[in-house]
């Protein structure tokens, strides 16, 4: 933890910050803190970009920095940590930035079946400040973290895998609770379990997908669809449910490059749970287009990259009935490097 202080003794910090830790379990978080990232489709195999038999190596990395809140589709002002309401509690009005470096598996065993192996280093940079009706008394409480997040172990059953110009498939695997769960924003005090590396549960994760190149044409589209629902939990913390659907074309402007663009929708429930790290002004939806390109290096490497640019998004409102939002990304990027074997 780093703790900045404005015109106050470091006693006098001590023992805010020792306070905050024995209330804990009673002060509340003003705002949701903005675990978003970057939700760009890259599973090739699902848009028939990648090979057909074999291993592929992926590494990839995103970045969101959530700093704009917003209440339901509206962005609205950030809280004041002045505001005499809010004396002592947690006033998310700075910024979360996240950031994930993915190492993706996947081995084509044959044509119909395949398997995968996602495991994310997440790396996030979260600061809020400690309310106080003095502005010279308010605080700003820093943390960051680099940790193994939860891997995922996905399966890939193909239909239609005879026909070179489109094929469909079902994705279906876990999300283990590998990621750590303990992160501590001040010391006693764990971060919000939406913020920490892992969430605890073991998830089921289910998918559908097809695509299809269209006939002496350079163009190519798919449409992917995903849902990840916890089953074993962890502290009764019990992460929102998510739901994705991906629509995107590919263009091969060259044998060496080619055109990506997708429109990317997410829904998300908000957390539920008794623990007391966990935060139910949580969850929400949007929709999302990322352009993007592919650059052929080698015959059997490729690296890509996106922009994601918000279309719409809508963040649930608080339950308590707070007219503070939630934290959102206007933008993110993904960079990454593929090369099959």
């Amino acid at each position: 933890m780093r703790a900045f202080l404005f015109n106050e003794s470091a006693c006098a910090m001590k023992i805010k910050l020792l306070t905050l830790a024995l209330l804990a379990t009673a002060s509340n978080a003003y705002a949701g803190c903005g675990s978003s990232f970057c939700a760009v489709n890259t599973h090739w195999d699902t848009q028939g970009l990648a090979e057909a038999e074999g291993v592929q190596v992926d590494v990839r990395y995103a970045y969101a920095k959530a700093d704009t809140p917003r209440v339901g589709a509206k962005k609205v002002a950030k809280p004041l940590a002045s505001d005499p309401n809010l004396a002592g509690a947690e006033v998310e009005n700075q910024r979360t930035i996240n950031q994930t470096l993915n190492l993706d598996l996947a081995y084509a065993i044959n044509t119909q079946w395949g398997v995968a192996l996602d495991m994310p280093l997440v790396m996030r940079d979260h600061s809020h400040q400690i309310g106080d009706p003095n502005p010279a008394l308010v605080t700003t409480v820093q943390k960051s973290f680099s940790k193994l997040g939860d891997i995922r172990v996905i399966g890939n059953y193909k239909v239609g895998y005879d026909d070179h110009l489109m094929g469909s498939g079902v994705r279906f695997g876990l999300k283990l609770p590998t990621g750590n769960t303990t992160q501590e924003m001040v010391a006693g005090t764990q971060m919000e379990a939406g913020l920490q590396p892992g969430s605890g549960s073991t998830d089921a994760v289910l998918g559908a997908y097809h695509h299809q190149e269209l006939a002496n044409t350079p163009w190519g589209w798919f449409a992917s669809t995903q849902l990840q629902m916890a089953m074993k939990l962890k502290n009764d913390y019990r992460p929102g449910d998510e739901m994705s659907l991906d629509v995107g074309a590919h263009y091969a402007v060259s044998p060496m490059l080619t055109g990506l663009l997708q429109v990317n929708a997410q829904y998300k429930k908000g957390d539920r749970g008794t623990a007391l790290n966990m935060n139910p002004h949580t969850g929400g939806r949007s929709l999302n287009l990322s352009p993007g390109i592919t650059v052929a290096v080698a015959p059997r490497t490729k690296l890509y990259g996106f922009v994601q640019l918000p279309l719409y998004q809508y963040a649930n409102p608080d339950p308590k009935g707070t007219p503070y939002g939630q934290l959102t990304a206007p933008w993110s990027f993904s960079l990454g490097v593929n090369h099959s074997f």
